[in-house]
């Protein structure tokens, strides 16, 4: 997934995150969470995720954490995109 962050909240924003992390990486599915800095884009943060499962992944789309997450998140980004994958090999 790539965030684009507001101007002047990228520390703000990366702080909040990192806590939130911290959560999902406790559910159920979560087998790997990690936080990058994009070399390219200034404001751009990558969050690289490994889920068991789809329905895993859809779940916690939908939980409370990430419905709270998302409020806190709309007033520090301009918005995201997120690609799924699937492991050829």
């Amino acid at each position: 997934m790539a965030i684009d962050v507001q101007p002047g909240k990228f520390d703000e924003f990366v702080a909040k995150l990192s806590q939130h992390a911290s959560v999902i990486r406790t559910e159920a599915g979560c087998e790997f969470l990690e936080i990058y800095r994009d070399t390219q884009k200034e404001n751009v943060v990558n969050v690289w995720e490994i889920w068991s499962d789809r329905p895993s992944w859809d779940a916690h789309m939908v939980n409370e954490n990430s419905k709270k997450w998302q409020s806190i998140a709309s007033s520090l980004v301009f918005g995201e995109t997120i690609t799924g994958m699937d492991a050829l090999a």
